[in-house]
């Protein structure tokens, strides 16, 4: 797991057509594992969509973080090798808060 902060002209480099050029801090979760085939990541973030037996999931945990996200302005991108692993991409948009004037006395 990994987080750091996006710039808009950074996100040219990314090869994601959808992602808006913004600021954003990016979330990263990568895994050493078996890897998505690429008939099945297609799929991952439908409803109810799920490569479990009948019984053993409902299919909609990826479903519902894309939602989440997508409400917040942000976009989420899997990367995947089978036999190597996949690395999911989460950017929120960054919020610089600025900072408040002292009420002045008087």
């Amino acid at each position: 797991v990994r987080t750091r902060n996006v710039t808009a002209e950074e996100c040219k480099t990314f090869p994601y057509r959808e992602l808006a050029a913004a600021d954003y801090v990016v979330v990263e979760v990568e895994d050493t594992g078996s890897g998505i085939a690429p008939d099945v990541l297609k799929k991952i973030f439908e409803p109810f969509f799920t490569t479990k037996e009948v019984g053993k999931g409902t299919g909609l945990g990826l479903s519902m973080v894309y939602g989440i996200i997508k409400q917040t302005g942000g976009f989420i991108f899997c990367d995947s090798e089978v036999g190597k692993g996949s690395t999911f991409r989460i950017f929120l948009p960054r919020h610089i808060a600025e900072a408040k004037k002292a009420a002045e006395p008087g």
